[in-house]
């Protein structure tokens, strides 16, 4: 279930999480399963809110659930965010404008290709840019959509998307991982 991999994923990395949705419905959903489960602040933002973004960025090890306006253009510097989780690939959804340029191309597979695929990748990019701003950024990306993962139908696209980086089957990886990058400060 996508909120036990939230909760795992959250925990393992003390907070300082941003989970990125493509859905508001699924984020207010997951939020409502966990918001009593997990042990650090977690603020859920709702279409474009400054203030939450700003409390979120005024605290130590909080979680910010978000959709929408926080894929893209919101910075979130140092350790701030040391984990974003990607629920699902950013995928455009169907609008009247996506159905006629549909039907510019010969086949919805080169419609797919051409159009939905590049979109979804620029989109996936930014939202991979509000945790790993510059070279000294550490952060865990995790991507919870199974069309992303090893043999998933968008796997390579995926990987084409992003900067290359090591990549983690576990749990205990991503544990590793921060224990590992991060000061004794990190966990206060």
């Amino acid at each position: 279930m996508i909120a036990d991999h939230i909760h795992s994923l959250i925990c393992s990395t003390y907070g300082h999480t941003l989970v990125l949705f493509t859905s508001y419905h699924l984020m207010g959903n997951v939020y409502q399963m966990l918001r009593d489960e997990i042990p650090f602040p977690m603020i859920e933002v709702w279409r474009h809110s400054p203030e939450e973004i700003t409390r979120f960025k005024q605290m130590d090890n909080a979680v910010l659930f978000a959709a929408g306006s926080c894929w893209e253009g919101v910075d979130f510097p140092g350790d701030m965010v040391s984990s974003l989780i990607i629920v699902k690939l950013p995928f455009a959804v169907p609008d009247p404008i996506s159905e006629a340029q549909k039907k510019e191309y010969a086949s919805l597979k080169d419609y797919i290709q051409a159009v939905i695929v590049p979109d979804m990748q620029k989109k996936l990019r930014q939202g991979f840019g509000r945790a790993l701003r510059t070279e000294t950024d550490t952060c865990v990306v995790s991507i919870l959509d199974e069309r992303a993962g090893e043999g998933g139908r968008y796997h390579e696209e995926v990987m084409c998307a992003l900067p290359s980086c090591k990549m983690a089957k576990d749990i205990k990886d991503v544990q590793h991982f921060i224990r590992n990058r991060k000061g004794v400060e990190y966990y206060l």
